[in-house]
């Protein structure tokens, strides 16, 4: 009795073990299914291009029409602009270079 009860019990373990191994493999795709999927990659990430590219350029579009209305309502905001601009771009410029300098020999 014992030996018929290990028996069953063999063959149901090495059933689940079989089991267990085809659910671990991951099936293998073939050149035809990987093409699909590099295709629909190469769309959806041309999709997100056209988004990101459409947002900046409504954004650039939206920028330059206030910075024009600005010049022609204001111009001494444009000359002020560009005096601040002209001061803090190499004071920006020399303050993160010498703090890379630094990072860089701490490495």
């Amino acid at each position: 009795m014992k030996n018929n009860d290990d028996k069953k019990l063999f063959t149901r373990l090495q059933k689940d073990w079989e089991q267990l191994d085809t659910l671990g493999e991951p099936p293998i795709p073939t050149a035809p299914q990987l093409k699909e999927q590099l295709q629909m990659a190469k769309i959806k990430q041309r999709k997100a291009f056209q988004k990101e590219f459409a947002l900046f350029i409504v954004t650039a579009l939206i920028i330059l029409t206030t910075f024009t209305t600005v010049i022609s309502k204001a111009p001494m905001i444009f000359v002020i602009t560009q005096a601040i601009a002209f001061i803090a771009a190499p004071t920006f410029y020399f303050l993160l270079r010498k703090s890379k300098q630094e990072g860089s020999m701490l490495t």
